[in-house]
């Protein structure tokens, strides 16, 4: 009995010890594992801090060298410069044209031999200091190597700041000792760039001489500065290998000290990368594992104990219970990683309205206590607490019509800061499924994008009144300058008054060019120029660019000669004015730099990278030429090749900048292809397709004639230009009274009648454009008066102005006799006159020797081609003033004038003395076409009674 009983609790005892062998492994390989993890998590810690070190040992160690280099070089040049200069070097103002080292250098001295500061770029430096005895002096007096010497830190004498000191030796080309150029570094700039980098709490950098003295540190202070390095056996050992790592041991694992020397430069960059917080972590994540490890370790050995107790009872049960516990616990941790890992939350109802399904996100975004953490609760105790939170997120579409599965419900719901997007969807056996979005940012992102524009319209408008008011500023005093020089060359002048006179008159005109140039500047900086395409006539533009600019050529003994290529259309489409503006631009630089030999335009097609057919416009120069190295800056804004290009031909720099915006306007490409001394070809690409119409001018009504002496109301309140004003219009032969605001004005023009009144549109009391509304708005003698507008201000806007103040004309400051009789001529222009038996405004001595010569066949040819051409540059004029195209404008202008003085039309030449800036205006530009068209009628009446 006792042989069959323990025979039959053999194969109990064989499973017992089995399963307890078992059980001890399983301890094992959870202790196995942890330790195995703890080790791999160290392991990966060290090596993580020992690469991010070195990575950033070696980012820094470049940022260094990068630093020393461009400060060595620019070291280098100075003293080239200085050199060459002599005696008249300007250290000053060679630093003020450099950009790329202001942050990062303190000051540049010149230290001449005697150990006395010549120069220095700090204000308020003592002259003539006396530096012999400082180190970066001294270790350059008797050195016979071009060597750069970097001090420790030292506290300027000249600046009264800490600085680094980066010295050259000065010598002449024979050796003899000229003295030490000295680059002062700003070590606080180094620093705070260090203290930007996150290292962890316990990481540091550091910039450390090989001699141990610290350059620059994260957190550098005065107590820091200059003071020594305190570090492990690194430091010596990088003194020897270029790279060495110290690695923290023990609690300390983790931490990783890099050590880099800076090739070529006796500096040590010290990267010490070191999260405390990380490493607390680690350690705490240790014991949390090792505390797992011991209670799953306490957990098998009692299913160990549980197993041998109730094995043969439970054996069984026990075996399929834990299957099943198994398989159910895959399928939920399953799900439970599938909810949980989705960045939104979900929330299922089934159709007996109890939630099905919530995950983690669904709770944190709802705000929803602990209590609902796991599904199955209904529905109505979610919207309930809703309730007494104050706000419902989730949506009650439970119930009702039968669901569409297919509708999809998407709203937004603001609580407490953040914004949800809640998407509903209903199921088809009811209920209904609701994601939830946290769009916070987003929201914050898109407020942020509309705030960023509206501050940067606002900024733009700003601009614009800022731009406004320059001009305003500038032109009335140049209103003064030119129009008194004006008015001085019709008094006698000796010879060398009126050499004066004359250089005053120039610098005027040309200071007006470089306002222009920044307005024209400013205006394309802000989109405020728009492209207008129109029909253009390719060689007549170019053209039109050579009549323009051939008086400089013929002044300076330069060729001028405009090249067409056979294959270029007679006719685009494309922006003329802009392209004009280029070529005016290009080709004024050329004469400009051109001292011998000339200017050649040439026009050729080309296909575009696009694909879309182009022009190539050329202009080749035997000039100056341009260094290679240099070209990069030409297209830049206020920027030329060198600062001696400014003192020699003057200019803003702006005018290749502005070249560039238009012709990236127009889709095109800019370039340059040039050699020092051996001239240079600008080129650009535009789009250019053919194109077959032309454009007419519009039709309108003419003016009444005025008398021809005038009596005229002056409204300004600048003494001076009210003194320009009255000179010039005295000298035409009018008589002028004086208003200085517009308040004295309507007074003066209630009590007797006016011929014409020159308004100015900014004044005290009332601006011109209140007073010329008051005008109209009377009964008085003056309601009907021609009001001419005067403004400073050269926008468009201002132009508008005067015409919706109803005002008649406008003219653009300073002023001049030109414009002013330009503008009193728009005013006075009769209507067409009647059928007359020979053309009106015709010199007939000129016209009959012309034919005499000729023949009438061919006179009245040419007459007919001189109309249908006139009407053809009457209809470019409109157009070009339409754009506001002031340099097209000039060009049609002097093309008509030249015309109609060849036939002897002295109507048309007059009419085209008018200021090209006048004709911007519509009322203008009505008159002066009537003008012209009443001159072209005549000449075709007198052929057909010739006929």
């Amino acid at each position: 009995m006792a042989h069959s009983q323990a025979s039959a609790q053999r194969p109990v005892r064989h499973i017992i010890a089995l399963a307890t062998a078992l059980g001890f492994a399983v301890i094992g390989m959870i202790w196995a594992a942890v330790e195995m993890d703890i080790h791999q998590e160290r392991a990966f810690a060290r090596r993580t801090a020992s690469q991010t070190a070195q990575n950033y040992a070696r980012l820094f160690d470049e940022h260094i060298r990068q630093a020393i280099n461009q400060t060595d070089t620019t070291i280098k040049f100075i003293r080239q410069d200085y050199l060459r200069a002599g005696g008249d070097f300007d250290l000053q103002a060679w630093v003020n044209n450099q950009y790329n080292f202001k942050d990062l250098a303190l000051q540049f001295t010149i230290i001449g031999a005697d150990g006395r500061m010549e120069t220095t770029t700090t204000a308020g430096a003592a002259p003539r200091m006396d530096l012999g005895d400082r180190e970066h002096f001294r270790v350059h007096v008797d050195a016979r190597q071009d060597s750069l010497f970097i001090s420790k830190p030292v506290l300027g004498r000249a600046s009264g700041r800490w600085s680094i000191q980066l010295t050259r030796r000065i010598a002449d080309p024979d050796g003899t000792f000229r003295g030490v150029i000295v680059a002062s570094l700003d070590p606080y700039f180094l620093s705070r760039f260090y203290e930007s980098i996150d290292l962890g709490k316990g990481g540091g950098i550091a910039v450390v001489g090989r001699d141990g003295i610290v350059r620059a540190m994260a957190g550098l202070n005065r107590q820091t500065l200059g003071s020594r390095y305190e570090s492990g056996p690194g430091l010596s050992r990088v003194l020897v290998d270029s790279l060495s790592v110290e690695m923290g041991q023990g609690e300390e694992i983790g931490r990783a000290t890099a050590y880099r020397a800076v090739n070529d430069w006796p500096l040590v960059v010290a990267v010490r990368v070191d999260d405390t917080d990380a490493r607390q972590l680690r350690i705490a994540t240790a014991a949390r594992m090792r505390l797992i490890a011991a209670g799953l370790t306490v957990g098998v050995l009692g299913v160990i104990l549980l197993g041998i107790a109730y094995w043969r009872r439970f054996g069984a049960a026990l075996a399929e219970l834990t299957r099943s516990r198994a398989a159910a616990k895959a399928a939920s941790h399953e799900l439970d990683l599938t909810l949980n890992n989705m960045a939104q939350g979900i929330l299922m109802v089934d159709g007996n309205g109890e939630v099905a399904v919530v995950n983690q996100n669904a709770l944190d975004l709802l705000g929803l206590p602990d209590s609902f953490t796991r599904a199955g609760f209904p529905l109505a105790d979610l919207l309930l607490h809703e309730a007494t939170a104050g706000g419902s997120i989730v949506g009650d579409v439970h119930g009702g019509a039968a669901p569409d599965p297919d509708l999809l419900s998407i709203r937004e719901h603001e609580r407490n800061g953040r914004v949800l997007e809640i998407c509903t969807r209903p199921l088809p056996g009811g209920g209904f499924v609701q994601t939830y979005t946290d769009i916070t940012e987003r929201k914050r992102f898109e407020t942020a994008l509309r705030d960023a524009r509206d501050a940067a319209e606002k900024a733009s408008q700003v601009r614009t009144a800022f731009l406004a008011t320059m001009s305003h500023e500038i032109r009335t005093p140049l209103n003064g300058i030119i129009g008194m020089s004006s008015i001085l060359e019709t008094t006698r002048l000796s010879a060398a008054q009126r050499g004066h006179l004359k250089s005053i008159h120039e610098c005027g005109e040309a200071l007006l060019d470089i306002v222009n140039d920044v307005l024209d500047y400013a205006k394309l900086d802000s989109g405020a120029v728009q492209l207008e395409p129109t029909v253009v006539d390719v060689r007549a533009l170019t053209t039109s660019v050579k009549e323009m600019l051939g008086q400089r050529a013929q002044e300076k003994n330069l060729r001028f000669d405009i090249v067409v290529a056979d294959d270029v259309p007679a006719l685009i489409e494309t922006d003329g004015t802009r392209i004009r503006q280029v070529l005016i631009n290009l080709v004024a630089n050329a004469l400009k730099f051109t001292l011998q030999g000339g200017v050649v335009v040439s026009v050729g097609t080309r296909t575009l990278a696009t694909g879309r057919p182009g022009l190539r416009f050329s202009i080749i120069d035997s000039g100056i030429g341009i260094a290679e190295d240099s070209h990069a800056q030409l297209f830049k804004e206020f920027s030329q090749v060198d600062a001696s290009i400014t003192r020699r031909f003057g200019g803003t720099g702006l005018g290749l900048a502005i070249c560039k915006r238009i012709v990236d306007a127009m889709g095109g490409e800019i370039g340059v292809e040039s050699t020092l001394g051996k001239g240079s070809v600008f080129w650009f690409d535009v789009p250019a397709p053919q194109a077959d119409g032309a454009l007419r001018p519009a039709e309108r009504a003419p003016r009444p004639k005025l008398p021809t002496q005038l009596s005229v109301l002056l409204v300004e309140d600048n003494a001076i230009n009210q003194q320009v004003a009255t000179l010039l219009l005295t000298a035409m032969g009018h008589t002028v009274t004086v208003a200085d605001h517009g308040a004295a004005a309507l007074d003066l023009a209630a009590q007797r009648g006016f011929d014409v009144i020159l308004m100015d549109m900014h004044m005290p009391v009332m601006d011109g454009t209140r007073t010329a509304r008051a005008l109209r708005a009377g009964d008085g003698p003056n309601a009907q008066t021609a009001v001419i507008g005067l403004t400073a201000n050269a926008f468009a806007s201002d132009r508008q102005a005067c015409l919706d103040a109803g005002m008649d004309d406008f003219i653009a400051k300073p002023v001049t006799r030109a414009k002013l009789e330009a503008a009193l001529a728009r005013c006075s222009w009769p209507a067409a006159p009647a059928v007359a038996e020979e053309a009106v405004g015709v010199d007939a001595a000129l016209r009959h020797a012309l034919f005499g010569e000729i023949g009438p066949q061919a006179g009245r040819r040419l007459i007919e081609t001189f109309v249908d051409e006139s009407r053809r540059l009457l209809a470019g004029i409109g157009a070009a003033a339409g754009r506001g195209d002031l340099t097209a404008l000039e060009g049609l202008l002097h093309q008509l004038n030249g015309a109609a003085a060849n036939l002897g039309q002295v109507g048309v030449v007059g009419l085209t003395r008018v200021s090209p800036a006048d004709l911007t205006e519509p009322a203008a530009l009505t008159a002066f076409s009537d003008g012209i068209e009443a001159y072209l009628s005549s000449e075709e009446r007198a052929l057909r009674i010739a006929a």
